[in-house]
């Protein structure tokens, strides 16, 4: 999985997105960009705890409830 996931990309406003490495992303919002964590394909992949060969995906003790 990690072999067809780019290394960079350039979002539609000209930010560098660096997917499945948060911490460097420019695109994470903590560098001076807007956020754009929501318009990234490949933004669950973000979250360890995320497995996407996993169909069970949520690993949390209390799963979320939508209100």
């Amino acid at each position: 999985m990690k072999n067809d996931i780019p290394k960079k990309i350039i979002d539609i406003t000209g930010v560098e997105l660096t997917p499945c490495e948060p911490d460097v992303c420019l695109g994470n919002g903590e560098h001076g960009f807007e956020c754009c964590c929501d318009e990234c394909d490949y933004y669950l992949l973000c979250f360890p705890e995320f497995d996407p060969k996993s169909k069970k995906n949520n690993k949390t003790k209390t799963p979320h409830t939508l209100l």
